[in-house]
């Protein structure tokens, strides 16, 4: 995962967005810099007085997480989930096999041809305006699975498939916790109990 993508928030001040690319991540707010580091701890930091030292990873991302990890900047004034982001969404209907030396291994997602517009996570659902006037709506409690990779997020509806979104200006992992986290709520709202886990399937503990 793109180390921007990894700290879309600013580990030591909290500023949300972080600027940056793909390995280098730069907190516009307090100047400090992360690039990936040389050694077994993993993430070089050097602070704009010049100091610079290594952490492990999960070192900054818990610290992301006790300042409200994506919450602060996705809650609206009367504190619900709203946010919005362009996205690339591809939809997977048919599976295909996959199969080596002959033998049946199992099956992959056949994807189709992207499709452009913005998402948008609200306390019910997810909405996306497609750049062609479009407007697809996947409620939140239809929602079987959630799945993160280092450049996508995807999930299972309840009428099958698969949906997998990309985010060309975004986090997928702030996604994925926006997601979690509207779920969960969603969920509560419900009566259906404590979510224990997203994949393969979404499970709860009543």
């Amino acid at each position: 995962m793109p180390l921007i993508h990894l700290l879309y928030r600013c580990p030591r001040c909290g500023h949300d967005p972080m600027g940056g690319a793909k390995d280098h991540a730069l907190c516009p707010a307090c100047g400090t810099r992360f690039t990936r580091g040389d050694g077994r701890c993993g993430i070089r930091i050097q602070e704009p007085s010049g100091r610079v030292w290594e952490v492990s990873t999960h070192v900054l991302t818990e610290a992301i997480d006790a300042l409200g990890g994506p919450e602060p900047r996705a809650r609206d004034p009367q504190g619900r989930i709203r946010y919005e982001a362009e996205v690339k969404v591809r939809v997977a209907r048919e599976e295909a096999p996959v199969r080596f030396k002959g033998e049946l291994l199992g099956f992959a997602e056949i994807l189709g041809d992207p499709v452009a517009g913005v998402l948008e996570i609200s306390p019910e659902a997810l909405v996306l305006s497609a750049s062609g006037g479009a407007v697809d709506r996947w409620p939140l409690l239809d929602i079987r699975a959630v799945q993160a990779s280092s450049s996508s997020l995807q999930v299972s509806p309840r009428e099958g498939g698969l949906i997998e979104f990309r985010f060309p200006a975004d986090s997928p992992r702030r996604w994925e916790e926006l997601l979690h986290l509207a779920l969960r709520e969603a969920y509560h709202r419900a009566g259906f109990g404590e979510i224990t886990e997203f994949q393969p399937r979404i499970s709860t503990r009543t």
